[in-house]
This record gives structure tokens, C-alpha cells and sequence, in this order.
């Protein structure tokens, strides 16, 4: 290209008179322009229908998931409520079975079922009496139940009584020993769950605060999808307002079609009028010509015939020129209200122009003969003949410089022109890298959206465990109340026990008082009240060993449902791994498309640049036209020149005859230079027609090239569109599972609460049964130390009496031996009671000098059994001032408990509330949502009813139905 333009320059140096075949070509590029400008409009309008048409197929599967989400959320809420119905009606079996168990235990009060309930528990302590048969348990149980009276007389009964008094009392001691273990072990671990619970509770604060100081999840969604939103409108309103100028743009270049269609039509037939009528008058002249020249043969001689004949001529041929030069004058205005003319008109004028020359020539040649015939007679009016011609020819010039000034503005017309439709395919381009950047932009946002999603699914995920233990402590904390509840009830049960027996008791010291024999059956009363004590502290450890059994049941319960839930945490994160593998593949996706776009880039960029080169070519051609015009002008100035120069010798030649002979020859060396320039001009025509040719054949060439990257990027558009449709389905998948997540949670906050209604109940509950326990206390405390007082007098009318039975020795010899019997047998069990004791206590007991001769005085040994005695009674005063710190421990450790729930009480009222909060906001985004497509829905189907509106009924038309269907 570059060569043959240089090639063209040259030529235009050494030439003129050029724009002919360039204005050709141009005239013919133009209309193909236009009609493939149509083609584009006319494919842009099908492809935005059906770009409206998938956006309103995916609109309705949106529609349909939604659908389908909805039924699976009402699935959902089902089965959940069966679940729940089930594990209630299992709690209630539960809670029954564990009633039936509590009411078995308490209708026995043997020690014999301790000993069951101890191996049942893998803890097994075997009494340490040798006297007793531990074989048989059953005949034990009907012993104590027949023990209600006692009797002097049977003295084997005697015997066993005391037996079992003696197994009463080591029963009591190892259970006591029992007891003080298992409460060591409860407080630990109570120690040890408040300290858990108080770091839980530390750390669910410190994570409320940073959650509280971030922005929640739901605000971020709400602000990208309003971003997205915003976004999908500005596009819309993008694509709108190409379509409109694109519609535009193609009505005005159909209007100007016709309109130069149609001036086309006129001018050629007001050309073929006139072109006809010259045709006819220069026939007439010919035939004229032909009579003169009969004449002049004829009358040679007569001079003044010929004179006048030349001068009719002349006037003939003066209004021949008239009327030519007025028909130029014609064709110029036509020129310059006509546009944009076709090649067929252009070569016709030219024809009629070179016939006219042609013809112009044979008369000056016959002019020039009839002169040459006349050069003897009449020099005179030859030179006015000459005259004449010079100014017709110089007529002829002027009015040739007007058809190229004419046919000048057209070019600039056009170029201005092609000029504005490079303006618009920049305008188009620009658009185009503009909707390419809002494409980049939105990939971007899409890979921020990825990010913020995974952020999104860490928090959810974070915020589950953050549930998950707090229901873990709160489970804990209805378990501790659950084990409270239970131990007050038993104690107060118990309690309740130990009043009517104390009661008892009272009514069967006063029938006692009467009869100082009676003392020592009451006596053995007493310790058998003592074993009913012992048998309902064993109970109570029968109790608490079901208590931590149903414990250990539940715990087991709970590790089951953390094993659920961590498989279900499993399952959740295998989704979120199969969700960020998506991602991935759909950046690889964007990647690739993105590649794409480059390389589709590259090649709009090489089209550019060979734009531009074809610009510059324009450019230069244009140049050189500007040269080749001033050429003519200076031509024009250098005919003027002669014309002027030659009106001189005109006026000369009047007075020099001599002058003649060098204007002919100048005439003749004139004739010569204008046949050398048309030759030079025919094949500088014949040159302009090969480079025509050779510049179409690059221009069919580059439209090919043009149609086919357009096809290509067409296809890439609609690729990309797909893709991104799916991306966009994709992210509203993943916003639904969201939203049935908030959902679930929300479900989970309801049942949450009205446990947390029923765990207040039950708390009120249980602090008035407490209050009633404690006032209970009270009394049998007072009961208590009402009965010791009984206790000490007894002591002291004992000691009087024996005093009585000094007195009384004869008559109870015969029960001496019995006596030392039984108290070398009491000996026996209080030194072991004693060891026993001494064992577990801080004073150890050290007994009296065991002198041989003090063993056998009576006052030794009731000294020796007193001493015993107060060293018992002691040991028991500080076991019971132990239990009392640790009944106030325990005490202090349930008020704790109260503050702890408080708090959290306070603390889940705050986050229920900022739930609603986010629950409202995420309603009012999803009505928001929903208008917005509906509002979106409805611009489509007007988009597509105006297009179906403006569709051509068949694929043949003009291009103005081309340009409205794209419209």
C-alpha cells in the first residue's frame, strides 16, 4: 500500500487533472460501507434479543430453585419437629424409668442393699465385724425387722441383737468414710467446671465484643449485592443508549440514501435531456458547416459574401457556447446540491465532455482551413475568428475550473463525512474498551466476592462452635441443677424421715421415764434409731450413686451428640472445600477468558492500525489532489496570462500584419501541448484504474479480515455472557444455602429460648423448695440438740442407777456372767469402732493403762467405756462441723451458680436481639431484591416486545427496514 501511494505521489508531480478515478472509487467504497454498517446494526439487534431472551429463560430457573429451596426449608422444618417430638417422648421415658428406681430405693432401708448398690458401682467395702455370717442377707433384713422389742429372757436373741447393733455401727463408720470421698470428689470437680465455665464465659465475651466491632455478615452481603445491582442497572442503561444511537445513526444514513438516490435519478435524467440536445444542435452545425463550405467553393471571389457568412457563424457559434456554458453553469449547481454521485454519471459527463472537445476541435480545424482558404482575402477577420476562439477557450477553462472546484467540495464533502464515521467506529471502540474495563471490574468484584464468602463461611463456621459450646455449658448447668434438684428433694425426704422418727422417739422416752428397767430396752431403742439413721444415710448414698450413674448415662448422651455434630462440621466443611474448588475452576474460567479478550484486543488494535494507515493513505491522496489543484490553478493563472497577452497582440495585430505568422505557429505549438496532455492525462487514468483496482481488492480483504474478527469477538461476547450467567446463578445458589442456614439458626435461637423460659421455672422452683429444705433444717436442728440434752440427763440417771444396782448385786448375780459377756463383747466393738475412727481422725485415741488388776475393777472399766464414749461423741461433733462448711460451700457454690446464670441470661437476651436486628435487615435486602427483578424482568419483556415490534417481515429488505429491526 505504502509503495503505490508513493508511485501515485510521483505521477500527481509531473500530472494533473487526477480526481476523477479517486472520486470513482470512493463513490463506490461508500454504499458498501453503508450496507455493512446496516449488516452490523441488523446482527447487534439479534443478538441483543436473544441476550433478553436467556436472561428471561435464567430469570425463570431462578424462579423454579427458588421453588424447590422453599419445599426442602418446609422438609426441613418436618423433620426437625419429629425429631424434637421424639427426644422429648424419650426424655419422659427416661425421666419415668429413673422415678420407678428413685421409689424402689426408698421403700428399703436395709444395709444389705447398700452392699448390692456398692457392687453394682465396682466399689465394694466389706464390714469389719468377724461375728456376723454374711452369707445369708435375707434372714439379716427379717432379724432387724423383728428387732421392734426387745426381751431379757431370750438370751440368744439377746445376743443377736447386739450382733447387729454392732454391724449398724461399722456400717455407719465405712459409709461415713464413703460419703466424705465422694463429697471430696464433687467439690473438685466443681471446683474444676467453674473454673471452665469462667474461661468459656471470658472467652464468649472477648469473641461478642469482636464480633460486635465488626461488620456482620449480613450488612456485607447487603452491600455487595447493592453494588451488584447498581452495577447490572449501569450496564443496562450502556446498552440502551447503544442501541438508540446505533438506531439513530442508521436512520440518517438511510435517509441520506434516498435522498441521494433520488437527486441521482434527476440530474441523470436532466443530463440525458440536455446531452441529447446538444447532440442535435451540433449535428445542425455540422450540417451548416457543410453549406458554407459549398458556398465558399462557389463564391471564392466574393468576399463580402464570405465575411458576412463568418460573422452569421460567429454569432452561431457564440450562442452555442452560450448555451453550453449555461448548461455548465446547470450541471455545476446540480454538482453542488447533489452529494454523493454515482460512476456512471461521472463517466457520462465525461464522455459528453471529451465529444464536445472533440468536437469543439474539428470545427477550429475547419475554422482553421476556411481561414487558411480565406488568409488572402480577409486577414482581418480572421484575427477577430481568433479572437473569438481564444475567448471560447478560455470560457471553456473557467468553466472547467468550476466543475473542479465542484467536484472539490464534493471530495472534502466526502471526506468530512468518512471522517465522522471514523468518529463513531472510535466512539464504538471506545465503548467497547469501556464495557471491557466494567467486565475486568466486575471479575474482580467476583474474586472479592469469592474471598468474602470464604470469610464468610470461617465466621459462620466460628460462630457454630461458639454455639455449640455454649449449649455444651449450658447443658452442663442443667445437668448441675437437675443433680441439685434431685439432692434437695432426697434430703428433705430425708429430713421429713428423721422428724417422725424423732417424734417417735420423744413419745417412747416418756412411757420410758416410769420404769428404770425400761431404760435399758430404751437404750437399745436409741441404737436402733441410730441404725434407722445410718440406713437413711445409706440411702442417700444409694442416692447419689444413681445420681452419678444418670450422670454418666447423660454424658455418654452428650458425647454422642458431639460426635454427631462433628460429623455433621465435616460434612460442612467437605462443602465448603467442593464450594472453593468451584471457585477456583471458575477463576481458571475467568483466566481463560480473559486471554481471550487479550488476544481479541491485539487483533482490534492491528485493525486499528491498519485504520489508521488507510487514513494516512486518504490523507496523503488528499495532498496530493491539493497540489494537483494548485497546479491547475497556476495553469489557469498562466492561461489568463495568454489570454491577456494575447487580447495585445489582437489589438497588435490590427497594425502588424508581420505578427500573424508567429501567433499561428504558437497556435499550433498550443494545439500540440493540449494533445500531449490528454494523452498524459488518458494514461494517468489508465494508472488511477489499476491502483482503483488494487485498493479494493485490500479493501475486500480487510472486510473479510474485519468480518470474521467480528464474528469471533460476537462469539467470545456471548461465551462470556453464558459464563457470567452462571457465576451469577452460582452466587445466588450459595446466598440461598446462606439464608437457610440463618434459618436453621434462627429455629435453634426459638427452641433456645423456651428452654431457657423452662429452665426459669424450674429455678423459681427449686429456690422455694430450697427455702421450705432450709427452714426444715432449722427445726430438726433445734429437734436435734433438744434430744442430746435427752441424751445427757439420761447419761445422768443411768449413773444413778447404777448406784441402785450396787444395791442390787444379789439379785443379779445370776446375770453377771451374761453381763461380762456383753460388755467384754461392747469392749470389743467400741476399741474397734474407736480404731476405726481414729484411723480417719487427726487426735488418735489413746486409751487407759491396761494394768491386769484395773481390767477387772467394774469403775476402771465404766471409766475406760466413758472415755470412749466422750472421744466418740467428740469425733462426731467435728464430722458434723465439717459437713456444716460443707454444707455452706455448697450453699456458696449455688449462688455462684445463680450469677452465672444471670450473666448469661443477660448476655443471650443481647445476642437474640442483635439476631432480630440482622434478621430484619436481611428481610428488607430480600424484598429489596425482588423488586429490583421485577423491575428488571418487566424492562425485558418491553426490550423484547419492541424489538419483536420492529422486526422486518422478511430478510430481504432495504436497509431502512434493517436499521428499524436493529432499533
Amino acid at each position: 500500500m505504502a509503495d503505490s501511494s508513493s508511485d501515485s505521489d510521483s505521477h500527481l508531480r509531473s500530472r494533473f487533472s487526477r480526481k476523477g478515478p479517486l472520486r470513482a472509487s470512493q463513490m463506490h467504497t461508500r454504499p458498501r460501507a453503508v450496507g455493512e454498517v446496516s449488516e452490523k446494526i441488523h446482527k447487534l439487534a439479534h443478538t441483543l434479543q436473544d441476550t433478553s431472551r436467556n436472561l428471561k429463560q435464567v430469570d425463570e430457573m431462578l424462579g423454579q430453585y427458588r421453588e424447590y429451596n422453599s419445599d426442602q426449608t418446609e422438609a426441613i422444618t418436618t423433620l426437625k419437629e419429629t425429631l424434637e417430638q421424639s427426644i422429648e417422648q424419650l426424655r419422659s421415658q427416661r425421666l419415668s424409668r429413673l422415678s420407678g428406681v428413685r421409689s424402689a430405693s426408698m421403700s428399703s432401708l436395709c444395709a444389705s442393699d447398700l452392699d448390692t448398690t456398692a457392687g453394682s458401682g465396682n466399689r465394694r467395702l466389706n464390714p469389719t465385724s468377724p461375728l456376723k455370717d454374711y452369707g445369708d442377707l435375707g434372714v439379716n433384713r427379717r432379724r432387724r425387722s423383728r428387732s421392734a422389742s426387745v426381751r431379757f429372757v431370750d438370751e440368744a436373741g439377746d445376743h443377736e441383737q447386739l450382733h447387729s447393733l454392732h454391724q449398724s455401727l461399722r456400717d455407719l463408720t465405712s459409709d461415713q468414710l464413703r460419703l466424705n470421698d465422694d463429697l471430696s470428689r464433687e467439690l473438685a470437680y466443681r471446683n474444676r467446671t467453674e473454673v471452665e465455665t469462667k474461661k468459656a464465659l471470658q472467652e464468649l465475651t472477648a469473641r461478642l465484643d469482636q464480633a460486635q466491632q465488626q461488620e456482620t455478615v449480613s450488612q456485607r452481603v447487603e452491600r455487595r449485592l447493592q453494588q451488584l445491582e447498581q452495577e447490572m442497572r449501569t450496564e443496562r442503561q450502556q446498552t440502551e443508549r447503544r442501541q438508540d444511537h446505533l438506531g439513530h445513526v442508521s436512520a440518517q444514513l438511510q435517509e441520506e440514501l434516498k435522498k441521494r438516490e433520488s437527486k441521482a435519478g434527476e440530474m441523470e435524467t436532466s443530463l440525458k435531456d440536455k446531452l441529447g440536445k446538444l447532440e442535435s444542435e451540433k449535428g445542425q452545425l455540422k450540417e451548416e458547416l457543410e453549406r458554407y463550405r459549398r458556398r465558399l467553393n462557389q463564391t471564392e471571389g466574393n468576399r463580402e459574401t464570405l465575411l458576412c457568412q463568418v460573422e452569421d457563424l460567429r454569432s452561431q457559434l457564440i450562442k452555442v457556447e452560450e448555451d453550453r456554458n449555461h448548461l455548465q453553469h446547470q450541471v455545476s449547481q446540480m454538482s453542488f446540491q447533489s452529494q454523493h454521485e454515482n460512476l456512471e454519471e461521472q463517466r457520462r459527463i465525461r464522455a459528453a465532455v471529451e465529444r464536445s472537445e472533440r468536437e469543439k476541435q474539428d470545427l477550429e480545424r475547419q475554422i482553421v482551413e476556411l481561414r487558411t482558404q480565406v488568409n488572402q482575402s480577409a486577414m482581418l477577420s480572421e484575427i477577430d475568428d481568433l479572437k473569438r476562439s481564444l475567448n471560447q477557450k478560455d470560457r471553456e477553462k473557467v468553466q472547467l475550473a468550476e466543475q473542479l472546484e465542484a467536484l472539490n467540495t464534493d471530495l472534502e464533502k466526502r471526506e468530512r463525512q468518512q471522517l465522522r464515521i471514523l468518529q463513531q467506529v472510535k466512539d464504538i471502540q471506545a465503548r467497547y474498551e469501556m464495557c471491557e474495563k466494567e467486565r475486568r471490574q466486575f471479575e474482580s468484584q467476583n474474586s472479592e466476592m469469592g474471598q468474602q464468602l470464604e470469610e464468610v463461611t470461617q465466621e459462620a463456621e466460628r460462630c457454630l462452635t461458639e454455639l455449640r459450646q455454649a449449649e455444651a455449658l449450658r447443658l452442663e448447668a442443667e445437668k448441675k441443677k437437675e443433680d441439685l434438684k434431685s439432692k434437695a428433694t432426697e434430703t428433705v425426704k430425708h429430713w421429713k424421715l428423721k422428724c417422725k422418727k424423732l417424734e417417735r422417739e420423744l413419745h417412747k422416752k416418756e412411757e420410758s421415764v416410769s420404769l428404770s428397767s425400761k431404760q435399758c430396752t430404751e437404750a437399745l431403742k436409741e441404737k436402733e434409731e441410730l441404725k434407722c439413721q445410718y440406713q437413711t444415710t445409706v440411702q442417700q448414698a444409694e442416692n447419689l450413686r444413681k445420681e452419678l450413674a444418670e450422670v454418666l448415662s447423660r454424658r455418654a448422651q452428650q458425647e454422642e451428640e458431639l460426635h454427631l455434630r462433628e460429623v455433621r462440621l465435616t460434612e460442612i466443611q467437605d462443602q465448603r472445600l467442593e464450594l472453593e474448588k468451584e471457585v477456583r475452576e471458575s477463576q481458571e474460567l475467568v483466566a481463560r477468558l480473559q486471554g481471550e479478550l487479550q488476544r481479541q484486543v491485539q487483533l482490534q488494535e492491528q485493525l486499528q492500525e491498519d485504520r489508521e494507515r488507510l487514513q494516512e493513505e486518504i490523507v496523503s491522496a488528499g495532498r496530493a489532489q491539493e497540489k494537483s489543484n494548485d497546479k491547475i490553478l497556476e495553469l489557469q493563472e498562466s492561461v489568463r496570462d495568454l489570454s491577456a497577452g494575447r487580447a495585445e497582440l489582437s489589438s497588435r495585430l490590427s497594425q502588424e500584419e508581420k505578427s500573424n505568422k508567429e501567433l499561428r505557429r504558437n497556435l499550433c505549438e498550443a494545439q500540440k501541448q493540449a494533445e500531449f496532455a490528454r494523452e498524459e492525462l488518458s494514461s494517468a487514468g489508465r494508472q488511477l484504474k489499476m491502483e482503483r483496482d488494487v485498493h479494493q481488492r485490500e479493501l475486500t480483504d480487510l472486510r473479510s479480515a474485519a468480518q470474521t474478527a467480528k464474528a469471533k469477538h460476537e462469539r467470545n461476547i456471548q461465551e462470556m455472557l453464558a459464563h457470567f450467567r452462571q457465576e451469577r446463578e452460582e452466587l445466588e445458589s450459595h446466598i440461598r444455602t446462606l439464608k437457610a442456614e440463618l434459618i436453621d439458626t434462627k429455629s435453634l435461637v426459638k427452641s433456645e429460648r423456651q428452654r431457657l423460659e423452662k429452665m426459669k421455672i424450674e429455678c423459681d422452683k427449686l429456690s422455694e423448695e430450697m427455702l421450705c429444705g432450709r427452714e426444715e433444717s432449722a427445726a430438726l436442728r433445734c429437734k436435734y440438740q433438744l434430744a442430746a440434752q435427752d441424751m445427757e440427763e439420761k447419761d445422768h440417771k443411768l449413773k444413778k442407777m447404777e448406784s441402785v444396782n450396787q444395791n442390787l448385786k444379789e439379785k443379779l448375780n445370776s446375770l453377771e456372767t451374761e453381763q461380762e459377756t456383753i460388755l467384754s463383747a461392747i469392749e470389743t466393738e467400741i476399741n474397734s469402732t474407736c480404731q476405726i475412727l481414729s484411723r480417719s481422725s487427726m487426735e488418735k485415741f489413746k486409751p487407759l493403762s491396761g494394768a491386769a488388776h484395773l481390767r477387772e475393777d467394774p469403775h476402771y472399766w465404766l471409766a475406760e467405756t466413758k472415755t470412749k464414749l466422750h472421744w466418740l461423741c467428740e469425733e462426731i461433733k467435728d464430722r458434723e462441723e465439717r459437713e456444716r462448711k460443707l454444707h455452706i460451700q455448697h450453699q456458696q457454690c449455688l449462688e455462684q451458680l445463680k450469677e452465672h446464670k444471670v450473666k448469661k441470661e443477660t448476655e443471650k437476651e443481647e445476642q437474640h436481639q442483635q439476631i432480630s436486628k440482622l434478621e430484619q435487615q436481611l428481610e428488607e435486602a430480600h424484598r429489596d431484591k425482588k423488586e429490583l427483578l421485577d423491575r428488571t424482568r418487566r424492562r425485558d419483556e418491553e426490550m423484547w416486545l419492541l424489538q419483536v415490534s420492529d422486526l422486518p417481515p422478511s430478510p430481504c429488505n432495504n436497509t431502512s427496514a434493517c436499521a428499524s429491526s436493529g432499533l
